[in-house]
């Protein structure tokens, strides 16, 4: 009696066929799977929202435009269309004056400082001592001649020769002259002469320059 072949008994080459082609369509469901579940999870990810800061600093932005408005609607007040004459009242510092043979200046007389600026200026080291104190504390009155001069204030300058501050103005300032008493400990109670010289307009400097020929 022919016997029945049993399953081990199929050979090798027969087996391989039938087994491959489920496993490959296994293969095609699960990879097909994975990349359903991916673009599901591409397309259901939500944005990132803006911080509470930055929405916060987009808020409160301030406007620019804004703010240059309200500078330039500001007028400054011009004392150049009116004559003016300083009130030397409004600029003294109330300090006593002392006499400079009384005074001890932080300046060496034989100091290479004041040899320096004797020879500079072709002074006697005395004054170029004297000259040296004063002219360290020669800013202190000028805070108060601009608030009386605004814009009809042009310069200034200290005169090492002179020990004196000059202040040059706008045609409308009335020429004067004062002793100003340094209030600094610098130089406390030092005088400072103070000058005021207005300039001419710039069209009469214009009209008394040659013509070229």
């Amino acid at each position: 009696m022919q016997t029945q072949k049993t399953f081990n008994q199929w050979p090798l080459k027969k087996l391989l066929p039938a087994l491959t082609l489920p496993m490959a369509l296994t293969s095609m469901l699960l990879l097909s799977g994975c990349n359903e579940q991916a673009a599901i999870n591409t397309e259901a990810q939500p944005e990132v929202p803006q911080t509470s800061e930055a929405t916060a600093a987009s808020e409160v932005e301030p406007d620019s435009s804004a703010d240059t408005n309200e500078l330039d609607t500001g007028e400054q007040v011009s004392t150049r269309n009116q004559p003016l004459s300083i009130d030397w009242s409004r600029i003294d510092s109330g300090q006593k004056p002392v006499a400079t043979e009384d005074f001890t200046y932080p300046f060496e007389l034989e100091g290479d400082s004041v040899k320096s600026q004797a020879k500079f200026s072709d002074i006697s080291p005395k004054q170029a001592q004297h000259s040296l104190t004063v002219g360290m504390a020669s800013n202190e009155p000028l805070e108060k001649l601009l608030d009386q001069l605004g814009d009809s204030y042009l310069s200034h300058k200290f005169s090492e020769s002179e020990a004196k501050l000059i202040v040059y103005t706008t045609p409308n300032v009335k020429p004067s002259q004062h002793d100003y008493v340094i209030a600094h400990e610098f130089a406390q109670g030092l005088t400072l002469p103070i000058e005021i010289i207005p300039q001419p307009k710039t069209e009469d400097l214009e009209s008394t320059q040659p013509d070229d020929q």
